[in-house]
């Protein structure tokens, strides 16, 4: 693997990976930036080893994937999602993450609530072809449902 992949994958302030994944020719490069861009640690597959930073990014950005879907969480489940077996790790990660989110963290009853979000992961828009993530959470198609929605709710509201 290039040195610059690494680097990228490592680097603490990045947390998106859609261009270098349209962008590489390399498979190997393209399967890692598809699992960063769109995936979940449990998306890694057995033969991928991860460097000790590299891993500790797709812990990240699976507990912001789970920040997408729940307002609050226990540590027991980021700990089963994220791959994690200790509170500090993931007390850790989420001071690290507040420029992506907002989280009220409650050491006692081990669990946390997001109160704001700042960003999100990456949005697959079926430009090329998937070879690892099966079902990408976030789509185009996923958004625009999403939307429609909510035009539906707010156009309700307003007629009552």
């Amino acid at each position: 693997m290039r040195e610059e992949t690494i680097k990228s994958l490592e680097d603490p302030y990045k947390y998106h990976y859609k261009e270098e994944w349209l962008n590489t020719k390399d498979p190997d490069e393209q399967q890692l930036f598809e699992i960063f861009a769109f995936g979940n640690i449990k998306d890694l597959p057995e033969n991928i080893i991860l460097t000790s930073l590299m891993r500790s990014k797709l812990e990240k950005l699976t507990l912001v994937t789970l920040s997408e879907i729940y307002n609050e969480l226990s540590y027991e489940l980021i700990k089963e999602e994220c791959q994690i077996e200790d509170d500090g790790i993931i007390e850790s990660h989420l001071i690290q993450l507040q420029n992506i989110f907002k989280a009220e963290m409650d050491s006692v009853s081990k669990s946390m609530k997001f109160s704001r979000r700042f960003d999100c992961r990456d949005v697959y828009c079926h430009e090329k072809e998937l070879t690892i993530i099966e079902n990408p959470r976030v789509t185009k198609e996923y958004l625009v449902q999403n939307l429609r929605s909510w035009e539906t709710k707010l156009k309700q509201n307003i007629l009552e």
